[in-house]
C-alpha cells in the first residue's frame, strides 16, 4: 500500500467520523498548558499580567503529512475577572479536512476581594466552529481519459456542502487554594462544552454539534528542598466518547537561578503512556511530551506515536499579588 493511498484512506476516515459527528473533539497530552482550552474558568488564573501560550502536536506521522493540531491563547487579569482569546486549528493528513474554532473568554473569581485564599471562579467562552474539507488532492475514475490515458480536470462527484460554520458556547467552573503557605494547594474544576449543542450541517446533513463534559483536578505539593510534585486528573466525555488521563509532574528550582526543570508522566487509559519534560526560565516556560501508544494501535508500528510542544510566555512585572498560586491545570 502506497504513502499516498494511506493518505486519502485516513482522511476518508476522518472525514466518515466527522460527518457521523461521533468523534471527540481534539485533545493535548499537555492540558496543563492550554489552560483556556482546559476550562473557561482558568482564563486570567496567572500569577503575573498577562500570558500567551502555543501549542502544537502532531501524530500518526507514517501517513506522510501527519495530523496536526495547533492553539495559541492570551489571557489576562484585572481584579476579580479575567479575559482572554484562543484560536485551534485541527488539520488532517494532507491538510484535506480541518477544523477551526475561535473563542473569547471571560471569568469571574467571587472570592477575589476577600481575605481567603480560596477562589472560586466562573468562566464563560462564546464564538464560531468552522469547518471544511478541501478537495483539490482527491483523484476519481471518473477523470481518466482512456483515450488519452490522461485526467480531466472534472471529479464527476458532487461535494457540496463541505463546509460549516456554527455558534459555539463553553462554561467552566474552578476551585482552587492560591496560598503560597500551605504545603498541599488542592485545585478542582468542570466545564462543559458545546453547551447550546447546535446544528452541524457539515456535509449536507443536519446533527447536532454533542456537548462534552471535562471534569479535572489534583493538588500541588510543596518541599522544602526546592522541588513541588503535582498529581494530576482529567476525564472527559462526549456522546459515547471516553478520555482519561492520569499523570504526576515534577518541578524543580534551580538554586541562585530563575530556572526550574520540570518533568513528567502521565498516562491515557487504554491509549498511551506520556512522558512530559520542561524548563522556565524566567518568564518562558517550554514543554514538551511523546505519547507512546500502548493500545492495540501499537501493532501498526510507526502509526502509534505523537509529539507536542508548548511555550508559554507569562509578563511578570509589577505583578500584583507575590503570594498568589495558580493551578495551570
Amino acid at each position: 500500500m502506497n504513502r499516498n493511498f494511506q493518505s486519502y484512506l485516513i482522511a476518508l476516515v476522518v472525514l466518515l467520523s466527522c460527518l457521523s459527528a461521533k468523534a471527540q473533539d481534539p485533545h493535548f497530552s499537555q492540558y496543563f498548558q492550554a489552560p483556556l482550552y482546559t476550562n473557561p474558568a482558568l482564563t486570567g488564573q496567572l500569577n503575573g499580567n498577562y500570558r500567551v501560550t502555543a501549542l502544537y502536536r502532531s501524530q500518526w506521522q507514517a501517513f506522510g503529512n501527519s495530523f496536526t493540531t495547533a492553539s495559541i491563547s492570551a489571557d489576562t487579569r484585572k481584579d476579580a475577572w479575567g479575559l482572554g482569546v484562543s484560536i485551534i486549528d485541527e488539520l488532517s493528513s494532507n491538510n484535506n479536512f480541518g477544523t477551526l474554532n475561535g473563542m473569547v473568554s471571560a471569568s469571574y473569581d467571587i472570592a477575589a476581594k476577600s481575605n481567603t485564599p480560596h477562589h472560586f471562579i466562573f468562566g464563560v467562552q462564546a464564538g464560531v466552529l468552522y469547518k471544511s474539507y478541501r478537495t483539490g488532492d482527491i483523484t476519481t475514475p471518473s477523470q481518466w481519459d482512456p483515450a488519452t490515458g490522461g485526467g480531466t480536470g472534472d471529479l464527476g462527484e458532487d461535494f457540496g456542502g463541505l463546509s460549516s460554520i456554527m455558534p459555539d458556547i463553553n462554561f467552566g467552573f474552578m476551585w482552587f487554594n492560591g496560598s503560597a503557605k500551605v504545603r498541599v494547594a488542592p485545585f478542582a474544576g468542570a466545564a462543559v462544552f458545546h453547551l447550546l449543542e447546535p446544528n452541524d450541517d457539515f456535509g449536507g446533513g443536519n446533527v447536532k454539534l454533542p456537548r462534552r463534559y471535562m471534569v479535572h483536578g489534583g493538588a500541588r505539593i510543596r518541599t522544602d528542598n526546592g522541588l513541588d510534585i503535582t498529581p494530576h486528573a482529567q476525564i472527559m466525555y462526549q456522546r459515547m466518547a471516553y478520555n482519561a488521563i492520569i499523570g504526576t509532574n515534577f518541578s524543580y528550582a534551580l538554586i541562585d537561578t530563575e530556572t526550574r526543570l520540570e518533568g513528567g508522566v502521565s498516562y491515557r487509559v487504554n491509549d498511551a503512556v506520556i512522558p512530559y519534560i520542561g524548563m522556565l526560565y524566567k518568564d518562558f516556560l517550554f514543554g514538551a511530551t511523546f505519547d507512546v501508544n500502548v493500545s492495540s494501535l501499537s501493532d501498526v508500528g510507526t502509526f502509534k506515536n505523537a509529539v507536542e510542544f508548548s511555550l508559554t510566555y507569562t509578563n511578570r512585572k509589577n505583578k500584583y499579588r507575590q503570594e498568589y498560586i495558580c493551578p495551570r491545570l
